[in-house]
Formats: structure tokens, C-alpha cells, sequence
């Protein structure tokens, strides 16, 4: 079998006989944005979902995930344009989080640049602009209270399942790993979408 030729692109190998894409009303702000995109442009997206209708009957859910202010994630999503989103994607900079940089917090999309940031996104998301208090919890108590006692300690090896979350959280689980952080893993529950829905639970 014929071995695969790969160049370094900012610290990833990127295979260089990566299959063409189509370039149509597509605009790039930067000239690696040109190879990363045809790349990027056969992956895959993870696609939010819409909350099922007996998902949405469930006002307690549904009241936990509005008071954390994540309504939008999950419903009333609208279409999803994959190739305008690529296009995101492929020209975000990786100086996008340096402050003293001109490209921080700025995207270009169709040859226009789009302010971008934390703050914008809950913007939209109708989120409050105060900072909260960081959270802190150890894993052993969002075990207890996710499974209402039924596992007491965080297994280090062994993967909690998500058969064992209590109605709430299983519905909660459910729903971040389609939207907030999306995983074909269903079965367990990570440590970190774990912590999540015991915030939005709690």
C-alpha cells in the first residue's frame, strides 16, 4: 500500500493529495485558507439538533435549560448552511484570541469582517453579560446528585453510564451531546458534559 505524503499546517499533518473542492462564491482572507479548505471541506460538521416535541413537554427541563440561558441551542435552530459555516471556519486566525493581534475577534466571511467573540455569542444567545462565579464542585458530588445516589464516586477507570442518570440529567446528557458537546459516546457520560448538566441541573 502506497504511503500517504503529509505536510506540517500549524502543527497538524494535513495529507497534501486531499480530493478538490468546489470554490464557488467561497472567499478566503488568508493564502493557507486555500489548502486548509479543501480539507476542511470533506470533514464532517456535528450538527445542533432541535429538542424532540417530548422532550419540549418537559417543562422542567425545559425551564433549567431557559434560566441558563441555552433556549437557542435547542430550539429554533433554523437551516444550517454547511459550506457558509466551512467558510467560517477556514478563515478564523489563529491570532483570533490574541488580544494585542488586528485580527482578534474577527472573522472574515464573503470578503467582509465579522466581529466575533464570547460576548457576541450571548449576545444572541439573550445571555447576561455579568460574569457568574466559576463553579466548584468535585466530581464525587455531581456523581451523587446526576444519579440520585445510586453512584457515590467518579470511577477512574471505569466509565459511568448514562443509563444511570436520573430522568432530569438523562434528558439533559441527551441533549448535550447532540449540542453542547457533541459526541457519538451516548452510553457514558464525560466528566465535562457531566459537570455541565449538573450546572444547568442545579
Amino acid at each position: 500500500m502506497p504511503s500517504v505524503k503529509k505536510r506540517i499546517a500549524r502543527g497538524k499533518k494535513v495529507p497534501v493529495n486531499v480530493p478538490e473542492a468546489p470554490l464557488d462564491n467561497i472567499s478566503f482572507h488568508f493564502v493557507e485558507s486555500v489548502q486548509k479548505w479543501k480539507f476542511l471541506y470533506q470533514r464532517r460538521l456535528a450538527l445542533e439538533r432541535e429538542l424532540s416535541k417530548e422532550e419540549l413537554e418537559c417543562k422542567e427541563v425545559m425551564k433549567l435549560i431557559e434560566s441558563a440561558g441555552l433556549l437557542k441551542t435547542v430550539k429554533g435552530l433554523g437551516n444550517c448552511y454547511e459550506k457558509l459555516v466551512k467558510e467560517f471556519l477556514v478563515n478564523i486566525s489563529s491570532s483570533c484570541d490574541d488580544n494585542p493581534s488586528k485580527e482578534f475577534m474577527k472573522v472574515y466571511m464573503r470578503g467582509k469582517c465579522v466581529r466575533f467573540s464570547p460576548e457576541t455569542i450571548n449576545k444572541y444567545l439573550g445571555r447576561i453579560e455579568d460574569s457568574s462565579a466559576e463553579v466548584v464542585v468535585i466530581d464525587n458530588q455531581i456523581c451523587k446528585e446526576i444519579t440520585a445516589q445510586q453512584v457515590k464516586q467518579w470511577l477512574v477507570k471505569e466509565k459511568l453510564l448514562s443509563s444511570k442518570l436520573i430522568v432530569k440529567y438523562a434528558l439533559l446528557h441527551r441533549n448535550g451531546a447532540a449540542n453542547w458537546g457533541p459526541t457519538n459516546h451516548t452510553s457514558i457520560v464525560a466528566t465535562g458534559l457531566g459537570k455541565f448538566i449538573f450546572i444547568v441541573g442545579t
